[in-house]
């Protein structure tokens, strides 16, 4: 049971960036709302893209998705040959079904689109022609990297108990916004908008010109004043902008630190539907655990990028804020006082909540596809993952094997 872990020290990390429109060439039907049937997208919708940023040894790849199906990462990893690559979907419930990108969504549900080969490919190429494009572009060699961080309220909880996190990342180098990042769904854009919308995370990286990606969202909504979804996305905006260029940031990273990036499997109980499952979306007992069997994953990947002080950990679903900051506290013990948890980084195996909110049920218990304890598996894996990365004794190498459990060879 091995995990690969790539460190590097130099005089400086290289940094490339691109941005390309992958909005689809035809109308199709939106994610994230049942309650539109399906029903094709109409005409005259934002454009949606992706924004790649290459950090060193590590390709992150925000895209204006609702989510990225294992899958599709998979077929990307493949076809671009990027051993560190983070696919990070900004959630946006206004772009085209992700499921049709989901080999193992070949079952018909109501208000969800089934697999489509056609558009898998198309996915897959594009975001491989994406990260051609920054592989290909102009090279920076930076030898810092600061961090703003500040509290600024633009969230709310949207379960019992739910306390949401309010830290506005922002990361630079030189001053220029790289990766921006904040915990709330992307759903100004409700049910009644049919039209393709980056929402508050695609106008934010308009304005900042930089990824941005989506932190610990399981149990947050985004809150702004205004008179419909684009004012509120607007003054969203302008509050983040606002908050973020007052507030000095630290210096997290300097050219004489390693940067390290590494990836863990963890192993996630069988699948199982929430006790609430079947009645909730009006199906038999018996088809629920069918529909939940195929579905649901038996395992996923945790990821980790360390740049100094600064931690960034990736998770492949929709982890409540509760859950993030547990993770944080165990990164702050092993000397990451930045730690950054992102939702929706390489898969989506659900809603990530504790037992005890699991068993409240609600919307978010019945896409929890895996029972009341996975989140405790995910902390523990990550807790293994963080406490790697964290090793000293490893710095120098190029390419280092480390024990550990839950763990495979990719």
């Amino acid at each position: 049971m091995l995990v690969p872990l790539v460190s590097f020290v130099s005089i400086g990390i290289i940094l490339k960036t691109a941005k390309i429109d992958i909005t689809p060439p035809e109308l199709l039907p939106l994610g994230g709302y049942t309650a539109r049937k399906g029903v094709i997208c109409s005409a005259g919708g934002s454009k949606l893209y992706a924004h790649v940023l290459i950090l060193g040894n590590l390709t992150l790849v925000s895209v204006d998705m609702l989510t990225v199906p294992e899958g599709l990462y998979e077929e990307v990893r493949k076809k671009s040959g990027c051993p560190n690559l983070w696919i990070v979907a900004t959630h946006t419930h206004c772009a085209p079904d992700s499921q049709m990108l989901n080999p193992k969504m070949t079952m018909v549900v109501p208000g969800i689109a089934s697999f489509s080969p056609r558009w898998f490919s198309w996915y897959s190429e594009i975001l491989c022609e994406a990260i051609q494009t920054a592989q290909a572009s102009p090279a920076s060699l930076i030898a810092s990297l600061d961090l703003v961080r500040t509290r600024v309220k633009l969230n709310k909880g949207r379960r019992k108990g739910a306390k949401p996190d309010e830290t506005a990342w922002v990361l630079k180098s030189s001053g220029k916004p790289l990766l921006a990042s904040y915990a709330a769904h992307a759903t100004f854009h409700e049910e009644s908008w049919n039209r393709t919308d980056g929402d508050w995370p695609g106008l934010l990286s308009d304005r900042l010109d930089c990824a941005v990606v989506p932190g610990a969202i399981g149990d947050v909504s985004p809150f702004a004043p205004g008179h419909g979804p684009v004012e509120k996305c607007e003054n969203w905006v302008e509050k983040f902008v606002v908050s973020t260029s007052k507030t000095r940031g630290s210096r997290v990273w300097s050219s004489s630190k390693p940067h390290r990036v590494m990836a863990q499997q963890s192993a996630l109980s069988g699948p199982v539907p929430h006790p609430s499952f079947a009645k909730a979306y009006g199906v038999p007992d018996a088809l629920a655990g069918l529909l939940v069997n195929r579905f649901a994953q038996q395992s996923c990947w945790l990821q980790a990028a360390a740049f100094g002080k600064f931690l960034i950990v990736g998770i492949p679903g929709e982890p409540s804020a509760d859950v993030g900051r547990q993770i944080q506290a165990l990164a702050k013990k092993q000397g990451f006082p930045h730690c950054l948890v992102l939702s929706h980084t390489n898969g989506w195996i659900g809603y990530i909540l504790n037992p005890e909110d699991y068993d409240r049920g609600g919307y978010e218990a019945t896409l929890s596809f895996n029972g009341r304890t996975t989140s405790e598996t995910l902390v523990e894996s990550a807790k293994g993952l963080i406490s790697n990365i964290s090793r000293e004794d490893v710095v120098g190498r190029a390419l280092a094997m480390v024990k550990c459990p839950l763990t495979q060879d990719r």
